[in-house]
């Protein structure tokens, strides 16, 4: 229903896959993990000096996509590494938003107080 939503995108991907459909998935798992690497570029780099900088601060949550994509772009898939590494990529990012708005409000509450 929202294409643009690489985080259903993605779990779209692993449920293709575990049903058995797994060329369908796997180019939505790709799909949803490069969204997901862009959208955090993109809050990165436009939003730096704002709520921007709470998000995935160390570049891990991309650096993880960055050796799962290599991994799932690879001849010999294993299909279970794959699907494990998707499943802890959506609990990831769906922390990383809570966490983050935390963070600022944090950040917004310190400055109040000064």
């Amino acid at each position: 229903m929202h294409p643009a939503d690489n985080v259903a995108r993605l779990y779209l991907g692993l449920t293709q896959a575990r049903l058995g459909d797994r060329q369908t998935g796997l180019k939505n798992i790709q799909a949803g993990m490069s969204g997901i690497a862009n959208f955090l570029n993109y809050l990165e780099s436009n939003f730096a000096y704002s709520f921007g900088q709470f998000w995935d601060p160390g570049g891990q949550i991309r650096a993880s996509i960055k050796t799962n994509l290599a991994m799932s772009s690879g001849p010999n898939l294993d299909w279970s590494q794959i699907i494990t590494a998707g499943e802890k990529l959506g609990i990831r990012i769906e922390e990383e938003e809570d966490k983050a708005r935390q963070q600022q409000q944090q950040q917004l509450d310190l400055e109040f107080q000064k």
